[in-house]
């Protein structure tokens, strides 16, 4: 069972570096070489997210339709191609480039959408949807593994070899993603009819939006964190994402049973109170090192209420709409990123970059009062 588990995680973290790459090195390219404004820092970030978001039902159906390797495949393709046209924001003139950005990120939030949609249905179809929180735990630990590995090497590659040595990185690794997918077992497709989008959201609805105010906390460091330390005057920007993903791998290795054992509930109460202390000491922090300690008290708490919201969710549906489900539960997730780009682009222009994460907490609040609210599912 968890070798499956691992090769799935495999293919996510290597998939899910064409996501974070881009993440790390684009608001220097934005603001300091295309000169835009927050705002369209916000725009550009964020609608990667909600062409995930809009494409998350589609990518479900093709994972219960034709099976979720297909979908991971063709994921790893379209992050590819994300990163070809990405690039070309290097060699085109300053508004086609604009525009060869914005539709690298369109391409890669379907790409997103397919590979996580995938995968997630994958292992959950590989090893069982009682060992669902594991794989949810385990795939979300990948995702932020390779956020946190891609801040330090696309800060030294593009260091060394320029924006599109960056964006290599971003193309490689999804490729060798998909070699690997190649060589793991399918598992048999048993959806036969489409679940219209309306008829799944009533099901996860709850568990949903719990995970969409939790996670503005990541989207707010994400973001933003490259522009609170200049703002502050402190160095070493680059390891604030390393620091949230290092903490949240951490979460997901020593508690990631947690969800199964003791049930979702109890693990997303308890986790984003974490996750609000840790925006509390970002709000707060009068020195690089509190910055640090929020940020991996903030990836430690957000780690794992991903899965804890989502074991909810998926619980008690059929296993031939488990894909278009899961995919309705990380569309709330998707939604998250998508607004939160400009609203704290516009929180940052009038209140400063500390005031995001004061933001942050306040929704951090809100997902953990929905988690008090909620009936866990037997």
């Amino acid at each position: 069972m968890m070798k499956y588990i691992l090769f799935i995680a495999m293919i996510v973290l290597l998939g899910f570096f064409s996501v974070g790459i881009p993440i790390a090195i684009l608001p220097g390219l934005i603001k300091g070489v295309l000169g835009l404004s927050d705002v369209w820092l916000g725009v550009i970030l964020g609608i990667q997210s909600l062409v995930t978001l809009m494409s998350r039902h589609h990518s479900g159906t093709i994972s219960d339709l034709k099976g979720p390797k297909v979908a991971v495949i063709r994921g790893t393709f379209f992050a590819m191609l994300s990163g070809f046209v990405t690039i070309g924001v290097v060699f085109l003139n300053h508004n086609l480039g604009i525009v060869s950005l914005l539709i690298g990120r369109i391409i890669l939030g379907y790409s997103e959408s397919l590979l996580i949609t995938g995968a997630l249905s994958w292992g959950v179809g590989l090893v069982g949807p009682t060992n669902a929180g594991r794989v949810m735990a385990w795939s979300g630990m990948a995702m932020y593994g390779a956020i946190a590995i891609s801040a330090p090497l696309g800060y030294l590659a593009v260091k060394d070899f320029g924006f599109q040595g960056g964006m290599f990185f971003a193309i490689l690794l999804p490729f060798i993603a998909g070699i690997i997918s190649y060589f793991v077992p399918s598992t048999p497709v048993i959806g036969t009819m489409r679940i219209p989008f309306y008829q799944v959201i009533p099901r996860v609805w709850k568990q949903g939006t719990g995970l969409f105010f939790a996670a503005v906390c990541f989207a707010g460091i994400a973001g933003f964190s490259t522009l609170l330390f200049k703002e502050k005057g402190w160095e070493n920007a680059h390891w604030v994402m390393t620091i949230f993903g290092t903490a949240y791998v951490l979460a997901r290795v020593f508690f990631a049973q947690s969800v199964d054992k003791y049930g979702g509930r109890k693990i997303a109460l308890l986790f984003s109170a974490v996750a609000i202390l840790g925006q509390y000491l970002l709000w707060q922090a009068d020195s690089s090192s509190v910055a640090f300690v929020g940020a991996a008290l903030t990836g430690f708490g957000y780690s794992l209420v991903f899965p804890a919201f989502g074991v909810e969710a998926v619980k008690n549906i059929a296993p031939q709409f488990r894909g278009v489900a899961l995919g309705a539960y990380v569309a709330f997730f998707d939604l998250a990123l998508g607004v939160t780009g400009p609203l704290a682009g516009l929180v940052a222009n009038h209140f400063g970059y500390a005031a995001v994460y004061a933001f942050g907490m306040i929704t951090c609040g809100i997902s953990f009062f929905i988690a008090l609210n909620l009936k866990e599912r037997k």
